[in-house]
């Protein structure tokens, strides 16, 4: 694993505030995360990051009715466009109080205060009983933790047995060197991620806590156009050297 040890809580938090102080979360759309193209690069980075809110929402299984946890929600937009076209409910959770006021805004703003809601919770030690949810998705979140495995053991005992929990995240094809390697360790302490897998740790981890892994899909081609739209928005991010990006789509044993 790539890491950076002095990630926290707190300091993710905070960056997460400057970014929405800058206006970068505004310029993606409302969504922090990465956008998706298939074979047209001209679509807009808002819808583009739509699209993979709703890859991982199709991985899920959803149904009416059902109860999803979005672990690190951010300003709560995937959380209420999932909502919205699945007729679901969603508890989103983050480590900003900035990102649950905004969150919390837009969702009784959208009419949805009574589906979606939003608080502030550490994903390595979750405030639900077992089995509370039918599913669980982390968009660009679980990197932002120092202890990946003890995370993914959380959601492992708040997701009922056979739930899914679909996770899109980076992932490392291959050691990084030399100027890459000093573009790689600029991202972990712009963004503060606390680690970044190969393939097999993150194998490891899932196996780890007890999930059931349904598929594993490098989605980093479709991915790569983000890396000169969010240098943009984030106003001198690094340059587009990026590692590969995987998706995960899990269930919980039975």
């Amino acid at each position: 694993m790539t890491q950076k040890s002095d990630t926290t809580a707190d300091s993710v938090a905070e960056v997460y505030g400057q970014f929405s102080d800058a206006g970068a979360t505004t310029a993606m759309g409302g969504n922090i995360h990465v956008g998706y193209w298939d074979d047209d690069p001209g679509v807009p980075l808002a819808e583009a990051t739509d699209r993979l809110t709703d890859l991982v929402a199709d991985r899920l299984d959803l149904r009416p009715g059902r109860h999803l946890l979005d672990v690190g929600c951010g300003i709560g937009v995937p959380a209420l466009r999932i909502a919205v076209a699945h007729d679901v409910h969603v508890t989103g959770i983050t480590v900003s109080r900035q990102q649950v006021a905004e969150a919390a805004e837009r969702a009784v703003g959208a009419g949805l205060g009574g589906r979606v809601s939003f608080r502030l919770a550490d994903a390595t030690d979750l405030p639900f009983q077992d089995g509370s949810f039918d599913g669980a998705f982390a968009i660009e979140s679980l990197l932002h933790m120092t202890d990946q495995t003890r995370a993914l053991k959380e959601l492992h005992r708040v997701v009922r047995p056979g739930g899914r929990l679909a996770v899109a995240d980076l992932c490392l094809r291959q050691p990084f060197s030399g100027d890459d390697r000093a573009v790689l360790d600029g991202m972990l302490r712009m963004y503060e991620i606390a680690g970044i897998n190969t393939p097999d740790q993150h194998r490891a981890h899932l196996a780890a806590a007890g999930w059931e892994l349904l598929e594993l899909t490098d989605i980093g081609e479709q991915v790569r156009s983000s890396y000169g739209h969010a240098a943009a928005a984030f106003r001198g991010s690094p340059s587009p050297s990026t590692p590969a990006r995987r998706s995960r789509w899990l269930r919980r044993p039975t």
